[in-house]
């Protein structure tokens, strides 16, 4: 009986430690705080903005998204869809993006989790 409160106890706070990179990576969006943003990106990512679509290398990608994120204020982001391959191999999420002036779609694609250095591709596009 006592191994079934520990299992149990231990599936929750992995679920929990699994939801915090989610949540500190669109926080970091958020808050427009790139420093934080490219540490989980990889060296070279997919980087989409509506239609203009480019393999940039970190740095530049989060300096268009910096630029991208000062021409609209975010107000809020909310994870709106989420999932994984059947390996668990590579997930995604979809957010929606409110800021001053539209409303967003943010794409994200990872390797894994979402974590340090996982993420490979970032889409925006109108909602």
């Amino acid at each position: 009986m006592l191994q079934k409160y520990i299992i149990a106890a231990f599936m929750f706070f992995t679920v929990q430690m699994m939801g915090q990179g989610d949540t500190a990576f669109f926080n970091a969006i958020k808050n427009n705080d790139m420093a934080s943003v490219s540490n989980y990106l990889q060296d070279q990512l997919d980087f989409c903005i509506f239609d203009n679509q480019e393999f940039l290398n970190k740095k530049e990608a989060t300096a268009k998204l910096s630029q991208f994120l000062n021409n609209y204020k975010v107000q809020s982001i909310e994870i709106l869809h989420q999932g994984a391959s059947k390996g668990k191999n590579s997930q995604y999420k979809v957010a929606k993006l409110s800021t001053t002036k539209d409303t967003f779609r943010i794409f994200v694609y990872t390797t894994g989790e979402l974590t340090t250095k996982s993420v490979k591709e970032i889409r925006i596009d109108k909602f």
